[in-house]
């Protein structure tokens, strides 16, 4: 039986019949993906695929993005007009978002500091790229492009600017980890998130369905000071 549920909101048929079976193929790909390698996949998951609106506008460069409301419902935005309708990225997005719905499904905590932020959004990037290379997937999205490439420069900036703030309980999300501005990078919370979440699987040896699974605490206890220790770690690889 299947564990992901599929609703495509097309009363206005702005998909075609092609598109419906990417979207399908897309979901039972994912699915299987995540099953293989979570034992802990053992509930049922609904997503919504839709058009774009001011509640989940896309990447522009992706035309599609992804949110999850819970653990068992997450919503994806598509616009077809910014990018062909790829299997790929939706593939991607449906992992990168069931990275999120398992940790809610699971553990019993919330992402409180900027720094689980970082970490939650970190995890979901790591599986996502994960799961392309696991699978063969060659067309990665901009936006997972844009964190594998980001310069040791500047994260290390981006780091500088954070630190004192990281186990903070307020801050700017939608500028950390969207917008950016004259210092930060756009989704500077997303790139420092990958950063640390990389770091902690090198330093610990544990795969990204161990660290998907561990709770804030355990992160920033193995990790102590990030800011500091990850940058020291990477000059010594």
């Amino acid at each position: 039986m299947s564990k992901i549920h599929l609703h495509i909101a097309n009363a206005n048929q702005n998909f075609t019949a092609r598109e419906l079976s990417i979207f399908k193929n897309a979901a039972k790909k994912a699915e299987a993906f995540i099953f293989a390698i979570f034992q802990q996949f053992d509930y049922e998951v609904d997503i919504i695929i839709t058009t774009p609106s001011f509640i989940l506008p896309t990447i522009a460069e992706d035309g599609i993005a992804g949110k999850i409301l819970h653990s068992r419902l997450i919503v994806l935005s598509i616009d077809k007009q910014q990018r062909k309708i790829s299997e790929d990225f939706v593939f991607e997005t449906i992992c990168h978002e069931m990275s999120h719905s398992l940790r809610w499904e699971k553990l019993p905590e919330y992402a409180e500091t900027m720094f689980d932020g970082m970490i939650l959004e970190g995890l979901a990037v790591v599986l996502e790229e994960e799961a392309m290379v696991k699978t063969g997937r060659q067309d990665k999205q901009f936006f997972l492009k844009e964190m594998q490439k980001t310069p040791q420069a500047e994260i290390d900036k981006m780091i500088a600017v954070l630190k004192d703030k990281l186990e903070g309980k307020v801050y700017d999300y939608n500028k950390i980890f969207f917008t950016g501005d004259d210092i930060l990078l756009r989704w500077a919370g997303y790139r420092l998130g990958y950063y640390f979440v990389k770091q902690y699987l090198r330093q610990t040896d544990q795969n990204i369905v161990q660290a998907t699974l561990a709770s804030y605490k355990d992160l920033l206890y193995k990790l102590k000071s990030p800011h500091r220790d990850m940058r020291n770690d990477e000059d010594e690889m």
